[in-house]
């Protein structure tokens, strides 16, 4: 069995070898290789040991990986959905990806394109563009519902990406949805298969990957999940907690689902199964069992987490974060440099805490939180620094959280159609 986690060198999960083939020209195999001995270098470094003045001057030469949220629009809606904007105006400012960003651009080696969802932002596909054409040696990542992950996007990926994930989120058609408000699940896998297809054609090295989040209605596909992922000749899998709300279905019984997901990852050791380790361990914890299996990240040498020393996160509205599961901000894009963003004042103390292993600004399920406070003050923690940062968007989320509020649409039926083949013709 192989049950992975997400490789310590990149949080989104980026895959660096490369191969020359059909004469595609792609990231050789010695940049690649140069890409992966810098970060080993990163991850093994004793950030205990950094002088002060180092530390609060932090070099963006350290800078490997970049992930921009070019934007809030969506052309879905998932009933577990945090995001409470999903205006067309809540956008990534052009100053900030086609100006600031592009030092950061010249010394990363990853980048990471997410929104809303990308695929229909005209901003997103302006930067893959720019990227393609100017920054070669980047290697890209891509979060997409897949809906329209087809065309430009297929040719991009296979020749320049690292990796796509495609949030499928259910197997059974009438799941998919309920759960997945104006998608459309046969032009999903469609897409993913001719990705597969096209990738093993040209002898691309892209890694393809679904994810899905745990809930009372799809917990019973957890093996299901698993199993149709290596059936279609996926590389990943990615099980995501649902952040909203926990799983209320009977805990024995979630037990023996996330069994049946070990069952079908032993069955299938070429598939990378990432997080449900965690999974197991979290709801164990959180109700008074035993995991399955042990939680591989305390087996680990314990270390810093790295992340916020070689990665930066991007929100659509210039906010900066050293990655995408702390709610902590090191500055604004849309206000400052990418170099005092980098080594501003607030960078230093998260960077100082991540060296003593301090993680009360960190989601407590993280792989690399190897010392996780008490579930119910990092909540906390989160709301007092949401609200800080945005004290309308903490309202917003506030709400969503305690269901006063939902991202899915209540209409008439008629309207409801008309929205969908409005939305599904967005692609750009």
């Amino acid at each position: 069995m192989t049950v992975w986690r997400v490789p310590r060198r990149s949080r989104i999960g980026g895959w660096f070898e490369k191969v020359h083939s059909n004469g595609w020209s792609v990231t050789t195999p010695e940049t690649s290789e140069r890409a992966l001995v810098d970060l080993e270098v990163l991850n093994r470094r004793n950030y205990a040991a950094v002088a002060d003045e180092e530390l609060r001057n932090w070099s963006l030469d350290y800078l490997n990986e970049l992930q921009i949220e070019m934007g809030r629009q969506c052309n879905v809606r998932c009933h577990m959905c945090c995001q409470t904007d999903f205006d067309p105006g809540s956008k990534q400012a052009e100053v900030v990806w086609k100006e600031k960003l592009r030092p950061g651009y010249e010394k990363a080696k990853i980048l990471t394109i997410s929104g809303g969802e990308p695929t229909i932002l005209p901003g997103a596909r302006q930067l893959l563009t720019m990227l393609m054409g100017e920054y070669p040696h980047l290697m890209l990542n891509c979060i997409t519902n897949g809906v329209l992950f087809r065309g430009l996007w297929i040719d991009a990926f296979v020749k320049q990406g690292a990796l796509v994930n495609v949030s499928l989120n259910a197997i059974a058609p009438e799941l998919y949805s309920k759960i997945v408000q104006f998608g459309r699940q046969k032009d999903v896998v469609t897409n993913i298969d001719a990705l597969i297809a096209k990738r093993n054609a040209t002898g691309s090295s892209l890694k393809v990957r679904i994810s899905t989040v745990l809930l009372d209605d799809t917990i019973h596909e957890l093996g299901t999940f698993v199993q149709w992922a290596a059936d279609h000749g996926l590389d990943q899998v990615v099980l995501n907690r649902n952040q909203l709300q926990d799983l209320r279905v009977d805990p024995q019984l979630v037990q023996q689902y996330v069994g049946e997901a070990y069952a079908a990852a032993d069955r299938n050791p070429q598939l990378e199964v990432q997080h449900l380790d965690d999974f197991d361990w979290l709801h164990a914890k959180r109700n008074g069992l035993d995991p399955l299996r042990p939680r591989k990240a305390f087996q680990q040498e314990v270390s810093a987490c790295s992340t916020a020393f070689h990665t930066l996160s991007v929100n659509p509205h210039g906010w900066a974060f050293p990655c995408c599961m702390t709610w902590y901000f090191f500055g604004n894009l849309v206000e400052q440099t990418l170099e005092e963003v980098w080594a501003s004042e607030y960078a230093y103390r998260f960077r100082k805490r991540m060296a003593r292993h301090d993680f009360r600004d960190c989601r407590v399920d993280c792989e690399f939180n190897i010392r996780p406070i008490n579930y119910k003050v990092a909540q906390v923690r989160k709301a007092y620094w949401v609200y800080k940062r945005d004290p309308k968007l903490g309202w917003e989320k506030t709400k969503r959280v305690m269901g006063l509020t939902k991202p899915q649409i209540d209409l008439p039926k008629e309207e409801l159609v008309r929205i969908e083949n409005t939305t599904q013709s967005q692609s750009v």
